[in-house]
């Protein structure tokens, strides 16, 4: 195919004939962009968009171009060129003879060999293609790229941005610290002969960092003791947190400097100096351009008062945080203990004996609360002395009532008899006051007879 035959396609890209395929390439994106209906409100501006589209597919190969008019002659030979070389009609271009052209109306650079024009979008359409194709980019950009071994060990970081204020706030709590720290803690998992330790790194607040610290030892736990080459592992992750885990220099330095700045905007120098001391710790004798900022901004914030340090939440963990790691532990011991051990006649014997002895000590103290297989006696006099002895030279417990009920707690000694009121009291009474029978419903027959209130 000549040149002479595509020039006119050269001529909507504006390019010279016989240009590289690049120059091509960089011409119609040039243009693409210029004229593009989402972009261009000129009316032409679709059929020129599809113009310049068709001569970029037929220079790059894509599409074959239309046919040329006549019968094979060439172009100075064929119908509608005179004499003198100038053409009137080609089988090409806007001035193509043919029925392809018969019933065009708008007029674009080529128009020669288009394909039936499509209806236009309208303006919903559009919206809802580009934002199913920015849908479709975000899905290809966020997707594993293809490169990565699936089996390759990756840290796992839990990432926590700034709030509104620029202030980094806990991962786990949501909190602002005045001393937050970026924490790496270790998970392992193992089983038969292979095993992988996986990093859960994050910025954390005390608290947040005991939560997550525990997380990650239950997890090891769980995941980490089913291989013979993960046991050691597993247990040096487990200690490792527990010991509140490891604190990158570098990372602790920079979130500690974010977080001075927030402070700094937000007006509290004061507090922002102490944590420029707290990064000025992870960084040392560095002289990376981090410490340097670091350094610039204290000496900034010097305002001739000597800077005061926060206190030191950030310990060793205690006793109770050790107990909470190695909780597992003491339940597996236990437990071999209940299967395999000296406990094991303790729990399936001993224990079972001890809860029938007690549950029967409980049940005969209550029977006898209540007068259970006792027979019940009440008070036949106004005022009745209860003693704790029997006779009238001892003390008076205090005085029972008309109509109350006892029971005889022990045989009668002379006019004496022992006896137990319904709270529980115990001691000594005549033995005349006594009628036998339930008080309640001595008094209600008494009551109906004399008709009290």
């Amino acid at each position: 195919m000549s040149t002479d035959r595509l020039g006119i396609y050269y001529r909507m890209l504006n390019i010279a004939p016989g240009a590289s395929a690049k120059e091509i390439k960089l011409a119609y994106r040039k243009l693409a962009f210029e004229f593009h209906p989402d972009r261009n409100t000129d009316p032409d501006s679709e059929d020129k968009f599809k113009d310049i589209t068709e001569a970029y597919e037929i220079l790059i190969g894509e599409r074959k171009p239309p046919k040329q008019a006549g019968n094979g002659t060439s172009s100075a030979q064929k119908p509608g060129n005179t004499g003198n070389g100038q053409s009137t009609s080609t089988g090409y271009g806007p001035n193509a003879a043919g029925a392809q052209n018969a019933n065009r109306q708008k007029q674009g650079f080529a128009g020669a060999g288009r394909k039936q024009e499509k209806p236009k979008e309208s303006t919903e359409e559009k919206v809802a293609r580009a934002n199913q194709a920015y849908r479709e980019q975000q899905a290809k950009t966020n997707a594993r790229k293809s490169n990565i071994h699936p089996g390759a060990r990756r840290h796992k970081t839990k990432k926590t941005e700034p709030n509104a204020q620029g202030f980094i706030q806990c991962a786990v709590t949501g909190v602002v610290s005045a001393q937050p720290r970026q924490v790496e803690f270790k998970v392992v998992r193992g089983f038969l002969n292979s095993y992988n330790i996986e990093t859960i790194t994050a910025n954390l607040a005390p608290k947040g960092a005991k939560r997550m610290a525990l997380k990650a030892s239950f997890k090891t736990w769980l995941r980490g003791f089913w291989g013979w080459k993960s046991f050691l592992p597993a247990w040096k992750a487990i200690l490792g947190n527990m010991r509140g885990g490891t604190f990158p220099p570098e990372g602790n330095a920079k979130m500690l400097f974010t977080q001075a700045n927030a402070f700094e905007q937000s007006g509290n120098k004061p507090l922002a100096r102490a944590v420029l001391l707290q990064a000025l710790d992870f960084i040392g004798s560095n002289r990376s351009v981090l410490a340097e900022q670091v350094r610039a901004t204290q000496r900034r914030l010097d305002d001739g008062q000597p800077a005061r340090r926060v206190r030191d939440e950030w310990k060793r963990a205690g006793m109770f945080d050790a107990l909470l790691h190695l909780s597992p532990l003491f339940f597996l011991i236990f437990a071999a203990l209940i299967a395999f051990g000296p406990g094991q006649g303790f729990v399936t014997r001993d224990i079972p004996e001890i809860v029938a002895r007690q549950g029967t000590e409980i049940t005969k103290q209550v029977k006898d609360l209540i007068g259970d297989d006792r027979e019940p006696y009440y008070v036949d006099r106004e005022l009745l002395n209860l003693r704790d002895g029997p006779s009238v030279n001892d003390t008076i417990i205090r005085r029972l009532t008309r109509f109350e009920t006892v029971y005889v707690a022990g045989d009668s000694q002379g006019f004496w008899i022992e006896i137990e009121t319904s709270i529980g009291e115990s001691g000594f009474v005549n033995l005349d006051a006594l009628v036998p029978g339930n008080g309640s419903k001595a008094r209600d027959a008494w009551c109906a007879e004399n008709k009290c209130d």
